[in-house]
Formats: C-alpha cells, structure tokens, sequence
C-alpha cells in the first residue's frame, strides 16, 4: 500500500511540473530553441509517423476508387480498434441426444451411431475398470455428451463431446491456449496474394482432433479420465460388446469409465495438441513458420512462395500455380 502511495504521488508530481512548464513556455519564459513543450515533441512525432508525410515511391502506385478506399479505410479501423464480434446469430441448432433423439427419431440414432463407431474404430480411447482408477482421476473424470443437429442439406450429424468445461479447474492457461492467424496477419498476406495474382484455396483437414495423439504423461501425471453415461453406453455395447464388461452402476444410471488416447472435441487442450502436431507436420514438409505469427508459414515450390495460414483445421493456402495447390491439398 506505501508502495502505491508513493508511486501515486510521483505521478502527481510529475503531471504538475509537466503542467508547470508547458504554462511557461506558453507565456514565453523559456526562450531556448533546444527546449520544447511536450504539445510540440506531440505533434513532431505524429508528423513523422503521418503516412502524408513519408516518400513511398511511385512504382506501385495504385489508384482507389470510392468503394475500395472504404473498405480499406473500415479494415484499417478494424485493425486499429481491435474490433471482435459480441453478438451473434447461429442458424443451425444443437440438441442433447435424448431431445434430438425426439425430434429427429431413427436419424437421430445413426447419426449418432455413426460418430461412436468412427470414434471407437480409431481407438480414442480405451475402457477401463473403476478399480484401476487413482481417486485423482476419479475425481476428475468428465462427463461425456452426444449432440444432434441437422445440417443445410437435410442430413443429421452426430458430434461426441467431452465437456472441457469442468477442466478449467486444473489445466492451466497456457496448456488451453488456441493459437490462430492474427486479423493483422490475414490482411497483410491476402494484400500480398492479390497484388502478386496468387491462385488461393481453402481447404478443411477432417477429423482433425482425433488425428491428435494426448502427449505421454509425467511423472505423477493423471490419465485422462472421460465418464459414458445413459443411452450412449447402450450404443457402445452394441457396436462393441466388449464394453459389457466395464459397465458399472451410479445413482441407478449405467456407466464406462474410458482412458482418453487422442485428441477429443471439447477438450480445453485439444487444440494446442492439435496445433503442435500440425506444426511438426508442416516441418517436416519443409515449411518455415513466421516469427511474427505463430499460425503463418511458407515454402519455396518452384521457385515461388506457398504460403499458409490456418485456424485450428481450417487452412487458407495461396500459390502462383494452381496445381501446387492441388497437390498440397492432397499431400
């Protein structure tokens, strides 16, 4: 508390003899050229930062029409203001397995089915007994829930969610971080890609969460621990009879404990597992990642530049040749 005070005081201080002397130089009692108010060392600097003021050159001179010049003076304003979005409109509608199951019926099922079956085919995890489990990891085992929604075309999607939620407890920021491009980042390359005719492609990786091994665990280090509970044990059974044997009974409802082996939608660290094994790919492929920007990097293909930028499983690729894309797309 004396600390702040102190600090407190020697702000007021100062204020008042910046004050002080911007008032006497205003009434003309310093008369020393060298000496200038801080309104003047103000102004000499915005003047030298003031894109009016800067020789650019003329040999990419470009000419903007009326529509153009607003659009890139609303990006500029963007970037400057950091503007996010606070309110929003989703047009497609999420429900809990035993209301989609109500409302969507037999498609509700085998969309659900099919996303187990996937899941269990690609040994996400593997069942074990309570008895093996540490009383930490009982503690901390999370719930498991299936959502049903109904996409643009009619079809019905199955998603099996681990609710990370519960996780904020013990996970730390930085192994829930989400590394993705920088608005800046976006801008500044997509400038590049239309100014040099680059051909672009946007393209998905799927099911990339679950291409995620969960990294080895430390000493003294808890497996994570996710709980199956309800209608989705009866589905597990019957895509895989085997999970009959780890069946337990709480508060009357049918439970399966499972050891979580990949990456799973809903995890806090999921994506920080996802983008280290992107990464490590890329590499390997021979891509040099931005110091600047965590989420851009580029290749040398035929003498031309292949860069990339990406959000999570969403990739934006650019290149002079559109069969590089293709090929990098199917790479």
């Amino acid at each position: 508390m004396r600390k702040k005070a102190r600090l407190k005081r020697l702000h007021i201080s100062l204020y008042q003899a910046i004050v002080s002397k911007v008032k006497s130089q205003k009434k003309g009692e310093f008369q020393d050229d060298n000496v200038l108010s801080a309104e003047a060392g103000r102004k000499i600097t915005e003047r030298a930062h003031n894109l009016m003021f800067q020789q650019s050159g003329t040999e990419k001179k470009a000419t903007y029409n009326v529509d153009e010049a607003l659009v890139i003076s609303r990006v500029m304003q963007q970037i400057r203001d950091e503007v996010y979005t606070r309110d929003g409109v989703s047009f497609i509608q999420q429900h809990y397995l035993n209301k989609g199951l109500k409302i969507f019926k037999e498609r509700g099922k085998e969309a659900a089915l099919k996303e187990l079956d996937q899941l269990i085919k690609r040994s996400c995890w593997t069942p074990i007994s309570i008895g093996e489990l540490t009383e930490s990891e009982k503690r901390k085992a999370v719930d498991a829930m299936m959502l049903l929604a109904e996409k643009n075309s009619g079809d019905i999607k199955g998603c099996f969610v681990y609710k990370g939620n519960e996780t904020r407890d013990w996970l730390s920021q930085e192994d829930t971080a989400s590394p993705t491009t920088s608005h800046e980042g976006i801008c500044c390359t997509g400038v590049i890609d239309v100014h040099e005719g680059r051909c672009m492609m946007s393209m998905d990786i799927p099911n990339a969460f679950i291409q995620t091994l969960m990294p080895d665990l430390g000493d003294g280090e808890d497996r994570v621990i996710m709980k199956v509970t309800g209608l989705m044990v009866q589905y597990m059974i019957n895509l895989d009879p085997t999970y009959r044997d780890y069946v337990v009974y709480e508060n009357g409802k049918s439970v399966i404990y499972v050891v979580i082996l990949c990456a799973i939608y809903g995890m806090l660290q999921a994506l920080l597992l996802w983008y280290r094994n992107l990464r490590a790919s890329l590499e390997e492929y021979g891509f040099v990642f931005n110091r600047y920007d965590p989420c851009i990097a580029n290749r040398m293909v035929n003498g031309k530049q292949l860069t990339i930028r990406f959000h999570v499983d969403d990739i934006l690729a650019s290149h002079m040749e559109q069969q590089v894309l293709e090929d990098f797309s199917h790479g």
